[in-house]
């Protein structure tokens, strides 16, 4: 039995799950993957299957990352709770996108034009070195709940920041380079939406629903 994971474990595991799917989403529509699911249906259709095909697909990070977060945020794999955590994944990842938007738009209208430019320029360079940690320090967290190593779950922060600085320092143009994926605002958006949002959402369903003991833990 490997100890509970707290709320924030399973946020941090949460925001790498959906973060690295939903850049994997936006890979593979930029190199045409996603050009061979319309294939499979007369070009007749490809209307219609659009407005059902996006939908469902972004989706999919969502429902991952709460089915993952569910399973390792169980004391045991057969007290799964359910639909609670990806469910509550994509109401998070709903929540934080309405949230963002308010605030951009709130920002844009309050603040002067100068300031706006100047949060534009440096914003990258915050939050790309911000969302890797977070990323980074999350799959260690997953590797961690594996094979049950509180050393390298207490040690996954530290050794994701310090990845990140080196690579930040050392390969700069190479690290940017894979954020530009996310090269349109309603990507980056989404993106920060399911790593914030969705992560919480599901963190909390896990943590809320964690599954009752079972006959041998009750015996002991």
């Amino acid at each position: 039995m490997t100890p509970q994971a707290t709320f924030w474990e399973l946020a941090a595991i949460g925001a790498a799950v959906g973060g690295t799917g939903v850049w994997a989403l936006a890979a593979a529509a930029r190199v045409g993957a996603l050009r061979l699911l319309l294939d499979v249906f007369p070009r007749s259709t490809w209307d219609s299957v659009t407005w059902g095909l996006i939908p469902a697909l972004l989706l999919v990070p969502c429902a991952v990352q709460g089915a993952v977060v569910g399973w390792l945020g169980m004391r045991r794999p057969r007290s799964y709770p359910g639909w609670g955590p990806p469910a509550a994944a994509v109401v998070g990842t709903l929540v934080a996108l309405a949230a963002f938007g308010m605030a951009i738009l709130d920002g844009v209208r309050r603040l002067p034009p100068r300031a706006v430019a100047i949060t534009t320029r440096t914003a990258p360079n915050v939050l790309i070195p911000a969302f890797a940690v977070l990323v980074i320090a999350g799959w260690l967290l997953v590797v961690a709940r594996l094979i049950r190593s509180r050393i390298l779950g207490a040690a996954s922060v530290p050794l994701a920041t310090a990845g990140v600085a080196l690579a930040w320092w050392r390969v700069h143009g190479q690290l940017v380079a894979l954020s530009y994926v996310l090269d349109r605002p309603e990507a980056n958006g989404f993106f920060a939406a399911v790593a914030v949002g969705g992560a919480a959402g599901a963190a909390w369903a896990a943590r809320r629903r964690r599954g009752a003991p079972v006959a041998e833990d009750k015996a002991a």
